[in-house]
């Protein structure tokens, strides 16, 4: 398992989800990521839970063109609640990076029952 998932989303909205999967920063996979979105551009969304906890830093939105992404672009945002069903979702599947994950015991078992927040 690699440091994150990347899933293609289709919406209006975002055409990626990055779900961070370890408790390092997103710039330490960064080059990783941009190879695996050479020749494609769009819009991301970064849900960084397993990193900063289910805080106002959680989701950052950016643009990336032609693999690379605009750090320039990066903003926090609040996305709506079908962002956070799905990274419910892609965590069960995934249910051993959980493990040592920063969240609470309580947060751990309201994913593995599928429930966001």
């Amino acid at each position: 398992m690699g440091s994150y998932l990347l899933h293609q989303l289709n919406d209006a909205q975002y055409d990626y989800l990055v779900l961070c999967l370890t408790y390092e920063s997103i710039l330490n996979y960064l080059d990783q990521l941009e190879s695996d979105l050479q020749n494609k551009r769009g819009k991301l969304l970064v849900d960084q839970l397993l990193v900063t906890g289910n805080g106002r830093n959680r989701f950052i939105a950016c643009d990336f063109r032609d693999g690379e992404i605009i750090l320039s672009t990066a903003k926090n945002i609040k996305p709506d609640n079908i962002y956070k069903e799905l990274t419910t979702k892609l965590l069960q599947q995934n249910s051993k990076m959980l493990k040592c994950s920063i969240l609470s015991d309580h947060q751990r078992e309201l994913i593995l029952e599928g429930q966001s927040f």
